[in-house]
């Protein structure tokens, strides 16, 4: 299962993906918005997780511009952060920060679960 993981924090990105990798994860990492949706663009993912607060545009451009291009068909996505007052898009589960380990892979598990059911 491929994860695209868009955080701007190098040191939580690698965190997270060590963590995801662990987990029998394929973790792709970008650092912005904007690299997110070129990934999006080139490259099939079971599951984004995007942090909402990223420089230039934030996560919830980015999961906006990618349903708008089609790029979240049977796509899972996922939205982390630390602000206390953001509404993901519609569809888009929201976890805030700091994480808790075991509740995060739990949702990482719950949003991926229903691709594995189609044969995603």
């Amino acid at each position: 299962m491929k994860i695209l993981l868009v955080e701007d924090n190098e040191d939580i990105r690698e965190g997270l993906t060590d963590l995801l990798e662990s987990e029998g994860y394929s973790v792709a990492g970008s650092g912005t918005a904007e690299e997110g949706l070129a990934r999006l663009r080139s490259e099939s993912f079971h599951l984004v997780i995007t942090d909402y607060m990223l420089p230039g545009q934030n996560g919830d451009w980015l999961l906006e511009q990618a349903e708008r291009e089609h790029r979240l068909h049977s796509t899972g996505a996922l939205m982390i952060t630390a602000h206390p007052r953001v509404r993901p898009p519609s569809g888009v589960r929201l976890m805030h920060k700091p994480l808790d380990i075991d509740d995060f892979l739990r949702v990482v598990y719950e949003s991926i679960t229903p691709l594995r059911a189609v044969g995603g």
